[in-house]
């Protein structure tokens, strides 16, 4: 019995080595993703930053863009209907051609405080997540985007924080696509938070290099 014993501790141990050399590894990935192309200076007295810190998350807007929120409708400090989009904020140019949004998505659970209990199996859900995200963008189904003619794609992986940028097509329409996926700071949990840019083809010109600066500006807070 205590030969088996032994035996099954130097299993355990020789598994648990494994998945911590696993677990290393996984942390140490670090592959960049961004939008290429021409980016703008931005200054600060045109663009200011801002943070979201529920969702942990930041990004810069044109102070000349127009800011807007949804409505909320309250009843005693309750809200009337439940609406998902609430948190979403809109940025359109003055001249309409160009917009942009910014919202939360789903949330994967992960434990709380980054490495507390923290296991391989639980990153490669997130990755599987990711991946499963990619595959609806690639089919047309995401919501908010639909089909597009995609022209360029990628992930990004730095640990267990991930980001997928797109650039797309549909119609007369061009599309900068960004999510990132970071660490809430209060439940621990990852959460996908989008970036979703606009403009009419034939404003290339005017809007493109602005859209890739702050899609790449667009990013997790930590």
């Amino acid at each position: 019995m205590k030969a088996i014993a032994t035996f099954l501790l130097m299993v355990c141990s020789v598994f648990t080595a494994a998945s911590q050399a696993q677990l290393k590894k996984l942390l140490e990935r670090n592959v960049p993703c961004v939008f290429e192309g021409t980016e703008i200076k931005l200054d600060t007295a045109h663009y200011a930053e801002t943070r979201n810190v529920s969702y942990s998350y930041a990004y810069t807007y044109p102070k000349y863009f127009k800011e807007i929120w949804p409505v909320e409708e309250v009843v005693s400090e309750v809200r009337k209907k439940t609406d998902a989009y609430i948190d979403t904020v809109t940025y359109l140019s003055p001249d309409k051609q160009a917009s942009f949004k910014i919202f939360a998505g789903q949330v994967v659970p992960f434990p709380l405080g980054s490495r507390r209990g923290l296991k391989a199996t639980d990153v490669l859900a997130v990755e599987k997540a990711v991946d499963d995200y990619i595959k609806i963008l690639k089919a047309g189904k995401d919501k908010e985007l639909g089909k597009v003619k995609i022209s360029f794609l990628c992930k990004g992986t730095k640990g267990y924080n991930y980001s997928i940028c797109l650039k797309g097509r549909k119609g007369q329409s061009q599309y900068l696509y960004k999510i990132i996926v970071a660490e809430m700071p209060v439940s621990g949990d990852l959460i996908f938070s989008h970036f979703l840019y606009q403009y009419p083809s034939i404003a290339k010109d005017k809007y493109d290099a602005l859209g890739v600066t702050l899609a790449n500006a667009f990013k997790a807070d930590q």
